[in-house]
């Protein structure tokens, strides 16, 4: 809000005022040098001390003017600054705005956190023989640093983490520092101990109606 007297005069305003008192203040003066020089007559002693109680005046009006000009300079600044704070605090109020936004998109992801939690449980409990190494990854409570890492990839290093120090170029070259990536290694690793037969040999115990079957 405005709070400068737009009725007062402005500082340009009273600075041409200024102008033309140090213009009159000058010929005053001038005159009154070279009358003391050729006066001679009570005339001229007359005109002198004329000369001097204008020179006077306008002496005290230029001071007057001056702070004038002072306090209209001081209350336009004030009027600008003023005219800052509304306009920083639009932009701050279009922020909160785009803030609120923000965290629905962020409370919009949660289904899918949620659902690729899930099925991670399904899936550590579907393994039948579960690696020994298998929880040295852990995807599951990385989840949140990993979807820290892929804000910072996708803000092009705005949004770093504060415990990264690398490039976002560095980031991307360990696919582990992605979600797709952590979890393509976690699932292979969780995978690892199924038996392959043209890796192992052929299995010699099968399951079939409860009892080993033999060659």
């Amino acid at each position: 809000m405005a709070i400068f007297n737009s009725q007062k005069p402005t500082a340009a305003t009273k600075t041409q005022e200024l102008g033309s008192v140090l213009k009159e203040l000058d010929a005053a003066r001038t005159e009154h040098e070279a009358l003391l020089v050729t006066a001679t007559t009570d005339g001229d002693d007359s005109r002198l001390a004329n000369l001097r109680s204008r020179i006077e005046r306008l002496a005290v009006k230029e001071g007057r003017i001056r702070n004038e000009i002072a306090d209209a300079v001081a209350a336009e600044r004030l009027v600008e600054q003023d005219k800052a704070y509304d306009a920083a605090t639009a932009i701050g109020e279009r922020e909160a705005q785009a803030a609120d936004e923000l965290v629905k998109t962020i409370a919009a992801i949660w289904p899918a956190v949620q659902k690729v939690l899930a099925l991670d449980d399904q899936f550590r409990a579907a393994v039948p023989l579960k690696p020994q190494d298998w929880d040295q990854l852990k995807f599951g409570s990385a989840l949140m640093g990993l979807i820290g890492m892929e804000l910072y990839i996708a803000s092009g290093g705005v949004l770093r983490p504060a415990h990264v120090i690398e490039s976002v170029w560095q980031i991307t070259q360990n696919p582990l520092n992605t979600i797709e990536g952590a979890l393509a290694e976690h699932i292979k690793m969780g995978l690892k101990a199924r038996p392959n037969p043209q890796r192992d040999g052929t299995i010699g115990v099968q399951e079939i109606g409860g009892e080993p079957a033999t060659e």
